[in-house]
């Protein structure tokens, strides 16, 4: 047994693979993967109850965003709060995709920091959202 768990790579590289200058890492493709099987699972969901197609991409709208939004704050208040709400930098590369540098420059990183607890209550959050616009209307 012990001879079997010497072959799982313990620490795999953080990156999948490489376009051009853009580094693509696992855990991102692995969430853009989570949404596009979330994407056709629903849609097929919807077309086998019969629920018109008008009501599908906003809610999907809302729950993508709902969720990026969501997991990103999550990250940021959960894991790393004392570097993202004690400076108005910190707080920019909150909401932006950027990494400030110590000379003052900055480095386009990506969202190198998203918490799926905080996605869901994104979501959570985003769906009484679409409810409530829906029934004000």
């Amino acid at each position: 047994m012990i001879d079997l768990l010497s072959y799982i790579v313990w620490n795999p590289d953080l990156e999948a693979f490489h376009l051009g200058p853009i580094s693509v890492r696992w855990y991102g493709l692995m969430w853009i993967i989570g949404l596009a099987l979330a994407y056709f699972v629903v849609q097929r969901l919807y077309k086998e109850q019969k629920i018109k197609d008008e009501y599908f991409d906003p809610l999907f709208l809302y729950c993508f965003f709902g969720i990026l939004i969501g997991a990103r704050l999550g990250h940021c208040i959960f894991y790393e709060p004392d570097y993202f709400l004690t400076s108005v930098k910190g707080l920019i590369e909150m909401v932006l995709p950027i990494r400030f540098l110590p000379d003052g420059d900055f480095k386009v990183i990506g969202y190198a920091g998203l918490a799926s607890h905080g996605g869901t209550l994104g979501l959570m959050i985003a769906k009484m959202k679409k409810k409530h616009n829906k029934e004000n209307k």
